[in-house]
């Protein structure tokens, strides 16, 4: 990740789209974790995305009352002296590494696959019983209306003609849809997919080694502003989160509050849902 105009090391201030400007740190493709590597655009974080952030920047910004963002002032606190937390961000990353070399993804790839035919099932269940509760009335209706016709009708030689089953649209492939995805869609797929990986594996067990950089995941998350329906809608990740909300036990939950954040993210996209339905109500 290093560009030619900063070296390793450096602090700087990055644009990121969808994203409040958020201090980093360059560093190397070592201490990059491999998945990272291969998902990362062309011409990512370029010099003209980057600026120096000098230690007066960064006390001008941590002197001003704390805006909104909380997760934003932790980070320049964290700018102001990296080296502690560079050194552990490395200390994951190989941890990691080591796990994915020894155990693979293959089974975590499969977790997800099948959690979504999973969530896919439960939406078909609803679409079902909503479509059985608005055909209910209409059988009715229709049973009664028989029941006169049988009374009064009189005898025909003209037989009935065959029902015809209407044509079944074939559903769309899996691999098509997924890359009819647009990025930003893809992306918020990709960080329900890390939090499913560590918080819903379906052994149960989540390992404590793993918060730092779920909460690295959870703060890109918290931070992204451009969030729409129809990516909650196609991604899921409000469910993965009501999930993660309603855990039992989370390992240093004390420390990084996990299960509170998913409940207030939850909250945060059902009030935009609910904002989206009155929006086509009125409409």
């Amino acid at each position: 990740m290093s560009n030619s105009s900063f070296n390793v090391g450096d602090v700087v201030l990055a644009k990121i789209k969808g994203f409040p400007a958020w201090p980093g740190i360059i560093i190397d493709d070592e201490h990059v974790p491999q998945a990272v590597r291969e998902e990362r655009p062309a011409h990512w974080a370029t010099s003209r995305d980057l600026t120096p952030l000098t230690t007066e920047d960064i006390d001008a910004f941590l002197a001003r009352p704390k805006g909104k963002s909380a997760d934003l002032h932790k980070a320049y606190k964290i700018a102001k002296d990296p080296i502690a937390w560079n050194e552990e961000q490395n200390r994951i990353v190989k941890e990691h590494e080591a796990w994915i070399q020894e155990h693979g993804e293959d089974d975590d790839d499969e977790e997800e696959d099948e959690e979504d035919e999973e969530d896919e099932a439960d939406d078909k269940d609803d679409d079902d019983e909503e479509e059985e509760r608005s055909r209910a009335p209409r059988k009715r209706a229709s049973t009664q209306a028989d029941s006169r016709a049988k009374r009064t009708r009189t005898e025909s030689t003209a037989e009935p003609e065959p029902e015809t089953e209407a044509p079944t649209e074939p559903q769309p492939d899996k691999e098509h849809a997924e890359e009819e995805l647009d990025p930003a869609t893809r992306k918020v797929r990709e960080w329900r997919h890390k939090l499913q990986r560590v918080f819903l594996s379906k052994g149960g067990v989540i390992v404590a080694s793993e918060m730092d950089a779920q909460d690295a995941t959870f703060k890109i998350v918290e931070a992204y502003e451009d969030m729409t329906v129809d990516q909650l809608r196609l991604t899921k990740i409000g469910k993965v989160m009501k999930r993660i909300h309603q855990l039992p036990e989370v390992p240093r939950d004390d420390e990084f509050h996990f299960r509170e954040r998913a409940g207030e993210l939850v909250k945060r996209w059902t009030a935009l849902l609910d904002q989206a339905t009155d929006d086509k109500e009125e409409a």
